[in-house]
């Protein structure tokens, strides 16, 4: 098992262990990762590294970049900002169309468990996409909202994925 940190998590050149951070952890190299639906080419490199005690690895991901979505954070927050506010889209290829129509789908899919995790933090009124966009942009822009949900909900914008939730003690 894998888990997923934010760059600006770090606290020096390496992350600590997320069960015991005396854990010595030791660099495990590097992925690539599409961070443009439309880029041929990898656009980032993501440092990996390994817990030996727990023998698990922390993958970090740039703050602008969402979670096993190839497109960046910056598009997805001019797109949802101009719903949100009845204003022209920013201009996309097909692909970020595609990209997007299915990340704010799956956005209005979450708002409950948005609701729930965030509590007092926004004020709901109304659960529809549009305000509940409107209340998390109140928050800062969308890397900070993607720091907050992964660093005190364990959670991301668009999916409860396991790669975000703490590690429990290796068996043994």
């Amino acid at each position: 098992m894998s888990v997923q940190i934010r760059r600006s998590q770090l606290s020096g050149d390496r992350p600590a262990c997320p069960v015991d951070p005396t854990h010595p952890i030791n660099s495990h190299g590097h992925y690539l990762r599409h961070g443009d639906c439309d880029s041929l080419e990898p656009l980032e490199r993501i440092l990996r590294f390994l817990c030996l005690p727990c023998g698990r690895t922390i993958s970090v991901l740039p703050d602008a970049m969402l979670p096993y979505r190839p497109i960046s954070a910056s598009l997805v927050e001019a797109n949802f900002d101009a719903k949100a506010h009845h204003q022209p889209e920013p201009p996309v290829t097909e692909k970020e169309n595609g990209c997007l129509k299915r990340a704010w789908k799956r956005f209005g899919q979450r708002l409950d468990a948005h609701a729930k995790a965030l509590g007092q933090i926004v004020q709901i009124r109304i659960l529809a996409a549009k305000p509940f966009w409107c209340q998390l942009r109140r928050l800062g822009n969308l890397p900070d909202i993607l720091l907050l949900l992964s660093r005190c909900f364990n959670t991301s914008l668009l999916h409860d994925y396991l790669c975000l939730r703490p590690w429990s003690r290796a068996p043994g």
